[in-house]
């Protein structure tokens, strides 16, 4: 058996017009700081933005926005992402992975509001904390989707799997184990990571039928059964890469491990049926 694998793990970022307020949209009119930068506090030198590493200012450095006390926040401007032109923002609540958010100064220096939540943008793995955490996630616009150019990549992020709640998470929402195969075709390339989704509004209990893992609840994965076909199944740890020691909840079967060994870090997953 196997985990219902995802190529990449890809988020979309939807252009949203003036009115709009969902996930990741936002310009001058809906509060994120637009309009015209305010000049710097007399006795405070506005850093000069052409040290930046991009213009206006630079995402991942959190350069150019210094000398705009009100709009600290370098971030996309979601009014210009053909273009993946950046732009300063307000951060009125300085979110992390773990807020949920509808508009872009929920979120915090470094991070963006996309699907529903603030998103960690990041220049390698190294960025992103956690044996689960990875550089992976690219930010589209459109449908169909297309890249942002120019855009930073965001982290997934670290959660356990097995667990209803997680720290790192959005609270109410699930951890699930994904798959990640940059380059499909190459051997050797092909990483397993986690991440965190929004539970299903009903249903998604074990051995429910699924199209992907955000049809399950908090700790079940979607899994593909041979025979039965693809279910939500209880993700079970496999103490010492040893599955038939695992635990599962009552009357969820026992805990086995997946054809190719799911690792993150060096910790072993299977699945409970």
């Amino acid at each position: 058996m196997f985990l219902r694998a995802l190529a990449a793990l890809v988020t979309v970022v939807v252009l949203g017009c003036a009115s709009a307020n969902m996930a990741g949209s936002g310009d001058a009119g809906d509060g994120d700081g637009g309009g015209d930068p305010i000049d710097a506090p007399a006795g405070i030198d506005a850093i000069d933005a052409s040290v930046c590493a991009r213009q206006p200012c630079d995402i991942l450095s959190q350069c150019g926005c210094e000398g705009t006390p009100n709009q600290p926040v370098c971030d996309l401007d979601f009014t210009m992402l053909t273009l993946g032109t950046t732009k300063c923002r307000a951060n009125n609540f300085s979110g992390t992975e773990v807020t949920t958010c509808t508009m872009t100064t929920t979120c915090g220096p470094a991070h963006v509001c996309v699907g529903g939540r603030c998103r960690k943008y990041c220049d390698d793995d190294d960025d992103c904390p956690g044996a689960g955490g990875l550089c992976n996630i690219d930010l589209t616009q459109g449908n169909p989707a297309m890249p942002i150019p120019n855009a930073p990549t965001t982290c997934s992020t670290d959660c356990v799997p097995t667990t209803a709640t997680n720290a790192t998470c959005p609270a109410t929402w699930a951890c699930h184990v994904y798959f990640d195969d940059p380059t499909p075709g190459t051997a050797g390339d092909e990483r397993y990571l986690t991440d965190c989704n929004a539970p299903p509004a009903s249903g998604g209990a074990a051995g429910a039928v699924c199209t992907s893992n955000t049809s399950c609840q908090a700790g079940l994965d979607c899994v593909s059964l041979m025979p039965g076909g693809l279910q939500c199944r209880p993700t079970c740890l496999c103490p010492s890469g040893n599955c038939a020691t695992g635990t599962c909840p009552a009357s969820t079967g026992t805990c086995r491990g997946y054809t190719t060994p799911v690792v993150i870090g060096t910790l072993t997953y299977g699945a409970c049926f």
